[in-house]
Order: structure tokens, then sequence, then C-alpha cells
């Protein structure tokens, strides 16, 4: 007999001796087949799409439960059994804290905001009260296993003998002992365990990996910033989900070397100078007034002042720019969170994570922000944003932040939706109704959604023609972006009439740079490039977003010439409301009071200053008002360095409240 046939013989055998197994025919089956049912019912109670035509979701949940089930198969009889009862426990568990979870929060809440989840929850509502009749499928197994056990147990005891070890057990024993001892048996026996579980594993990790890939094809970085945890769950399985997600928390756990308390505040107090700020006209112009704050979805600065077609895009916030305070070299410094980043800048004044987003992966750290320090100021304090709850974590970060009311997309009534959600126009309206009732002074802030990609406004609320710019991806923004300075326009004028505005400080700013690259033809031709690829300075340039500061009744008005950021906001407006920002923990400068040189720093290796623009990346260096190269300075590459990495320091020991100005 040839060696192949000899070797195809043994095959043959040991997938006999696999099969013949009874602990392969009951208990890994049934394990298996238990797991699929409780992951269909999981989806289907929660109204999530399952779909076997969707490959990453089969290949995914598929995947998580080959790479579980193969360990049992490394493991003896008794540890087997163990550890299925543990793995169902576990996996159960997560899926009846998720059902509850996304109940409430219409999310699927991760392992680094789990405490905050729960902590909210109890507060809001009763637990017991989001339950539902099917959930009871998630805990059947676990009962009628009781009831098993009980009955086992009940009638093991009847037939109890005085002899602990019968004649045949102790053959038997000895048996299996003698076996023990034979190297031959034993080799055989391990590798009757040894190959199902690597084959097990290696079907498992090929499947999870393949589904991981193609969900990152789909949606590229979204499972390093976590944005919608929901989306990553119907396109991996929720047990995937889970365990990458630990793996990202565990990552961010581990990557946290010991501070230097000493070094942080050195740097802290030499970047940021105390200064007599109370004998200037502008400190406290807006005390004890209502502050108003709006973000507005990928409003970049060179839409202002701008026409189109001989007909200005931003007619309204225009208008606002000649009736207060417009910083016009405001820029834009969020990273891989988004909007997530710019709400988070404006209200913390810390920059953004180097990698996934704060809102995501450091929920629990504790912050100094706007509404907590208003807050105890006696201020109420209102976000109100048409979003879903979960989407970026934003209701719980908006709770953690301090503010003590939270309007989101439960809360609105959807009587006209428009790309991303519901329409501006209906947000600032019934938005304005929560102010109107809100206690005064407050704190409040809405965010925009109707100028976020692809920017589709239905063709009756479009008041622009953008001319040869017409069903372009360009002209759409342009349209999406006078869409909602429209929006803006008529809740001031609703403010106005209900004499909210005159006590009040408007503060307006976009939320990050639109979506557009170098080469966009038509962005390159309205901005006077021919059409052709814009060269690396105006490019880097021109990432600006606009901010306005608008106090009714005060002399606070002008173009403001400094360089700044969205970390700046939060000491400005304190400085606004009569309060010395140097006595604040924040990164960002006062941009009206502080004797410090403006400074713009993003994580793409841009950092602002010194009338020059620094890219650390190629180490190039412009002149801002020319446009021309100047020589590179080696010390701005510490210099960024160190805003940006003391800035991850306080992140991964929570060190922003131990910083002392």
């Amino acid at each position: 007999m040839s060696k192949g046939i000899e070797g195809q013989a043994l095959l043959q055998k040991l997938l006999r001796n696999i099969i013949k197994r009874p602990w392969y025919k009951t208990q890994t089956i049934v394990f298996f087949a238990l797991f699929l049912l409780k992951v269909l019912i999981f989806t289907k109670t929660l109204g999530l799409t399952y779909s076997i035509q969707q490959k990453s979701q089969v290949m995914g949940t598929v995947g998580t439960l080959l790479i579980i089930f193969s360990v049992a198969f490394l493991l003896p009889i008794k540890l087997r059994k163990l550890y299925i009862l543990l793995a169902n426990l576990i996996i159960s568990s997560v899926f009846f804290l998720d059902m509850i979870f996304l109940r409430h929060f219409q999310d699927l809440v991760i392992f680094r905001t789990f405490a905050a989840a729960w902590h909210y929850l109890e507060i809001e509502s009763s637990w017991w009260k989001l339950l539902k009749t099917q959930d009871i499928f998630m805990v059947a197994d676990f009962m009628f296993l009781i009831v098993l056990k009980l009955y086992n147990y009940i009638q093991k005891n009847k037939h109890r003998t005085v002899n602990k070890l019968t004649p045949v057990t102790q053959v038997k024993s000895k048996r299996i002992f003698q076996q023990s001892l034979n190297i031959r048996w034993a080799t055989k026996t391990f590798i009757f365990h040894l190959i199902p579980f690597m084959m097990m594993l290696a079907l498992g990790l090929g499947a999870s990996c393949k589904a991981f890939g193609l969900l990152e094809e789909n949606q590229p970085n979204i499972t390093k910033t976590f944005y919608s945890k929901v989306y990553i769950a119907q396109s991996l399985g929720a047990l995937e989900f889970h365990a990458l997600d630990i793996l990202r928390s565990s990552q961010i756990t581990l990557d946290s070397p010991q501070p230097s308390m000493i070094a942080l505040q050195d740097w802290f107090k030499s970047t940021h100078p105390s200064s007599d700020t109370t004998n200037k006209p502008s400190f406290g112009i807006a005390k004890d007034k209502n502050i108003i704050v709006i973000q507005v979805e990928s409003l970049q600065q060179f839409v202002i002042e701008k026409k189109v077609n001989g007909q200005e895009i931003t007619p309204n916030l225009n208008r606002l720019l000649k009736q207060g305070l417009y910083f016009n070299n405001y820029y834009g410094e969020t990273w891989n969170g988004g909007t997530s980043d710019a709400e988070f800048l404006s209200n913390t004044s810390l920059y953004p994570v180097s990698k996934g987003s704060a809102y995501i992966d450091y929920p629990m750290n504790h912050y100094v922000t706007i509404a907590n320090t208003l807050s105890k100021e006696g201020y109420s304090t209102i976000a109100i944003e048409a979003n879903k709850p979960g989407f970026w974590d934003m209701d719980l970060m908006s709770r953690a932040e301090g503010f003590q009311q939270v309007v989101d997309d439960d809360n609105f009534v959807h009587d006209l939706d428009m790309g991303m959600g519901l329409a501006d126009g209906s947000m600032f309206a019934q938005g304005a109704n929560y102010l109107e009732n809100s206690q005064q002074p407050f704190y409040s802030f809405l965010v925009t959604l109707s100028s976020h990609y692809p920017f589709e406004i239905p063709a009756q609320y479009k008041t622009i023609n953008v001319g040869s710019y017409q069903n372009t991806v360009f002209g759409h923004y342009l349209e999406a972006v006078n869409y909602t300075d429209q929006a803006i326009g008529d809740f001031l004028n609703r403010l106005q009439s209900d004499g909210l505005l005159n006590n009040s400080m408007v503060v307006i700013y976009g939320d990050h740079p639109a979506p557009f690259n170098r080469n966009d033809p038509q962005l390159s031709e309205f901005l006077g490039f021919g059409g052709k690829e814009i060269d690396e300075f105006p490019w880097l340039a021109m990432q600006k977003v606009p901010l306005f500061i608008y106090v009714p009744g005060s002399t606070l008005n002008g173009v403001q010439n400094i360089v700044s950021g969205q970390i700046d906001l939060f000491p400005t407006l304190l400085g606004l409301l009569g309060k010395d920002a140097s006595n604040y923990p924040l990164l960002g400068h006062d941009l009206l009071h502080s004797p410090a040189d403006g400074i713009a720093i993003s994580r793409n290796g841009v950092l602002v200053s010194w009338n020059c623009l620094y890219n650390v990346i190629n180490q190039k260096a412009y002149d801002l008002n020319s446009g021309q190269s100047v020589p590179w300075r080696p010390s701005i590459a510490k210099i960024y360095q160190d805003y940006l990495g003391y800035t991850d320091t306080i992140f991964k020991h929570d060190l922003q409240l131990k910083l002392k100005p």
C-alpha cells in the first residue's frame, strides 16, 4: 500500500474517531446551535437587520462562535462542560444588557462606558421596565438546566449506595490510570483534541478577519472611531463587536506609561501665562446673560461673505459678522472624532485624542467643561441635538459634561427630515420651545445636521441658484449651507420676537471643514485655482471654520485676525462672562484677554502661529501673509509634540482636574 493511501486511511480513521466521540455529537453541536439561535433572537428582538446575504455579518458571527467553540476541544470533559456553561452565561448576560441599553439609549454600550450608562439608566428609569416577554429566551436554557440538575440530584439521592466506589468503577479507574502512562495513547488522545481545535480556530479567525476587512472596506476607520456601534454590530455580529471592543479597551489601558506631573505642570504654566484681564472693556461684557452656542455641520470659512451666481451663500451669517465679533483665522482642530471632536474641543478646551474619540475611549474621565462650570454659577444647562442618543455616545457624554437636560432625537417630532436626520429648520423651531421654557440664565448648545454630506436638500427648500455647480457635490454643499443659514436666521428672528435674544450671547461656529479634497475641480474653480489641484499652502491655510460671537446691545464687534482654534472657545467665553480663564486648567487661550500668542494645532501635522504655517510632517514652513516658503524652525516639532503629547497624557491618566494654573 502506498504512503498516499496509508495517509488517507489514517486521516479517515482520525475523523471517524472524532465523530464517534459522544461529546462531539451532543455538547458541541448543542452549544453551537444554541448560540446561533440566541444571536438570531437577539438581533430580531432589537429590530436589527440580520441577513444571510450580508457576508460580513454572517462571517463575523460564525467566526467568533468558532473561536469560542474551539477552546472546548482542548479541555477535559468536566472542564469542557464548565467552560461551555460559563461562555453561555457570559454571552447571554452581554446580550441581555445589550437589549436593555439599546432600548433606552438606541445604542450598544461598550466596555468603557458601561458604568456611566448603567448609572444614568438607574437614575432615569428602572431597568426592569425595559424588559419584554421574549427576553425569556435568553435565559430559558439556564432555567431548563437548573430544573434538570435538581431532578438528577433528587434521583441520585434516591438510589445512593453505601459504597462510594463499586468494583467495576475501581477496575475502570485502574485502566484509565494505566492508559495515562501509555505515551502512545496520550499522544493519540491529544491529537484527537488538537486537530479539531486548530481547524476550528483557523476557520474562526479567517472568517472574523474577513468580516473585519469587509467592514473597513465599506466604512474606513469605523473600527478605530466606533462612532456608530450599532452599524459595527450589524456588520460584524454582536459577538465580534464586543470582542473588538474589549481588544480596543485593553490597548488603551496598557498603553499608559506613568507621567511626570512636574514636567506636565511646568509645560502648562509656561504656555499659559497669567495676566490682568479685568481692565479690558470686553471682560465681563456678557456677565449673567444666556449663552446660545450653535455648532454648524461642515461650515467652512470660505463660504462666508461669498456669492454664487450673484447670490449670497450665507446672508444671515454675513449680517451677524457686521453686528458682532468675527474670527477669520479660526482653524478646525478636529481629528478622528469629527463632530464629536468639535463638541469636545469647544466644551472642554482639550485637543482630540490621537486615536479614536474622547467620547468613545475616555468617557469616564473627569473634565472641566462649560456646562459644569456655569451650573455652579446658577446657570441651567441644555444640549439640543437631533441625533440618535448613541451616536458618538453623545447622550452619555453630554450628561458627563454637565448638561442638566439633553434633548436628542427621541424628544423631537420628525415633521421634516432631510439628509442625515431632522431638518435644521424644524430642529431650531422645536429647540426654541425648549429655550423659552428654560430657567434663565441658561447655557444652551445646539448642533445642526442638514449640511452633512451628501448635502441632500429637497428641491422646495433650495433658495439659491448655484448655476454651473448644479447637480455636483460642491453645488449640493452650497445649497445645504444656504438652507442652514436661512434656518439660523429664522431662529434668531424668533428669539428676537420672544425677547430672549437681547439678554443672550450668541456663538456660532463650524464643526469641521467640508469633506472635499485638493483636487476637487468645482471647489478649485470656486476658489480661483482654475479647477486644478490646490497647492499645499493654500489648501492647509483654508482649513478654517468661522466663529461668530454676538452680544446684542454691546459694542463688541469687528474682525479678529488672531490665529486661533476651537480649543480657544471655552476660555474666550469665560472672559466675556467676567472670569479669568488663566484660573482654569484649559489648554486653549482667551482670544480677547490673554497675552499669549495665538496658536492653532491639528493632529494632521499642522501648527499655525507666529505669522507662519508649519507642516511638521514634511518640515515645510510658509509665511501666512504671502504664502511664500520660509526657513523651517527645528523648535516647532517639539512645540507641536509637547502640546499633543501632554494632551495624550492628560487623557490616559485623567489629569485635567489636577493641572494647577
